[in-house]
């Protein structure tokens, strides 16, 4: 529901009443006065008649302006074979009125036009703002995609050098088993004595010297004899 102080139908600045208005019933002004009747005009919303905009009322209210001027001015002319010639300063008047509403006017559009520029500006700050969102939303997944590319990459090299390190650690193994010095040949075990032969001993024939094991017995040796070196060289039971 709106409210405006303008004039009601029918009441008009009257020059016989000092200007005040008075009501004009289309033939004579009747001695009936009043104040300025607000006239209500009440709107029904509804789902498909949604209310002005703020960019739309400069131009509801230069129309209902100009209505209300247009009646002021045929109120005027009806009743001037009454108001003789004080009519020219009731119209003189009347376009003061206008003229005012006309300046209120051009400050309503001036101020509707200001913020015509203000949403402009905002709505080109937000697409920047949304532009450089999106940019940097990017420039982030792009960072995230490296550095993981980055870390599978490290943990790659990693596995690489453990694997190097182990092999050297075997090679290394083996390098010093081949450079150990080899262990000496062990010292071959004495070879035992023969035992002693008897140092007087009488042997009856070869097989005895055997027996004993002082085969061959030689000419020096403890129980040589002739009988036993039957070919005469020193040596018996060869």
């Amino acid at each position: 529901m709106t409210e405006s102080s303008l004039p009601a139908a029918g009441w008009y600045p009257a020059a016989h009443a000092d200007g005040q208005p008075r009501y004009w019933d289309g033939s004579a002004w009747t001695d009936a006065d009043s104040a300025t009747v607000p006239v209500v005009v009440q709107r029904e919303s509804s789902g498909s008649d949604a209310a002005p905009s703020f960019l739309q009322r400069p131009m509801m209210r230069r129309t209902g302006l100009i209505a209300t001027a247009s009646a002021l001015v045929v109120g005027l002319l009806l009743g001037g074979g009454v108001g003789g010639s004080s009519a020219q300063s009731e119209v003189a008047a009347l376009e003061d009125q206008v003229a005012a509403l006309e300046i209120d006017l051009a400050g309503a559009e001036g101020v509707a036009s200001e913020n015509d520029a203000a949403l402009a500006d905002a709505r080109a700050d937000l697409e920047d703002a949304l532009a450089d969102l999106a940019t940097a939303s990017e420039a982030l997944t792009t960072a995230t995609t490296q550095m993981t590319e980055m870390e599978t990459a490290a943990t790659a090299s990693q596995s690489e050098l453990d694997a190097r390190a182990a092999r050297i650690a075997d090679l290394e193994g083996q390098l010093s088993v081949r450079a150990a010095p080899a262990p000496a040949p062990a010292a071959p075990a004495p070879a035992a004595p023969a035992p002693a032969a008897p140092v007087s001993a009488w042997y009856d024939n070869c097989t005895a010297v055997r027996n004993a094991g002082a085969a061959p017995i030689r000419v020096g040796d403890p129980g040589y004899a002739k009988h036993l070196d039957r070919d005469g060289d020193g040596i018996g039971c060869e």
